[in-house]
């Protein structure tokens, strides 16, 4: 987020920050085990909370408008939907770095939005949380 706040200062826009949650019993089916790590993002409120409030403390530090939307699906179809819509110039996004089987499995969804997004995509390596 940090880095999309200090683009978005420079360029005097808006940041919208994008939670894309998948179904747990639909991710469940292609990995099993895979529940527990989407406990966190199961609850859409509480999400779209920490969000808000990330973005609002990103606005009182910066002054850059931050907008917050958690919707369920597909991550990469998700994010290039919602960047069909007029505005967006540039995206910002973390990735995991997943190789092998899991990336096999689950798709890239930085490698789809690269591919799909008709403008330039930064991105971030985020490290894998603690289990």
């Amino acid at each position: 987020m940090e880095y999309a706040v200090t683009l978005a200062q420079a360029l005097h826009c808006a940041v919208t920050l994008l939670h894309v949650y998948q179904r747990p019993d639909l991710v469940e089916a292609i990995v099993p085990g895979a529940e527990k790590a989407l406990d966190v993002v199961a609850d859409r409120a509480l999400v779209q909370k920490r969000l808000e409030t990330m973005g609002g403390d990103a606005t009182k530090h910066t002054g850059v408008e931050v907008h917050a939307l958690v919707v369920p699906g597909s991550p990469a179809e998700e994010i290039l939907s919602l960047l069909r819509t007029d505005g967006f110039r540039m995206v910002v996004m973390g990735t995991h770095g997943r190789t092998g089987l899991p990336r096999l499995l689950m798709g890239s969804v930085t490698e789809a939005v690269v591919r799909g997004a008709g403008f330039p995509v930064l991105t971030s390596h985020l490290p894998f949380p603690a289990s």
